[in-house]
């Protein structure tokens, strides 16, 4: 089973995010992150020592799974990535 981590943009970039393992919440931003990059790199140190991969969504549209190694070394590509899937509204 792969945890979801699940991205919600709260304006022009700035994020939060939080973090479900079955049915259990294991993990969330405390404050809003001004990058999608930061917030992949901060979710991806924080499951990193637990999982090899997660499920991600943003603002509720499911994006595919990712290594979380990805989400630590290429957030900045992952980002770019993402926001061609799931574009601002």
């Amino acid at each position: 089973m792969l945890p979801h981590l699940e991205i919600r943009r709260l304006g022009r970039d700035i994020y939060t995010y939080s973090v479900r393992a079955g049915k259990a919440d294991t993990g969330r931003s405390e404050d809003p992150i001004d990058s999608l990059e930061r917030c992949l790199n901060d979710a991806g140190d924080s499951l990193g020592h637990y999982f090899p991969a997660v499920i991600v969504s943003l603002d509720g549209q499911e994006l595919g799974n990712y290594s979380v190694r990805s989400l630590q070394q290429d957030a900045i590509g992952l980002a770019a990535e993402m926001l061609v899937k799931a574009p601002p509204t």
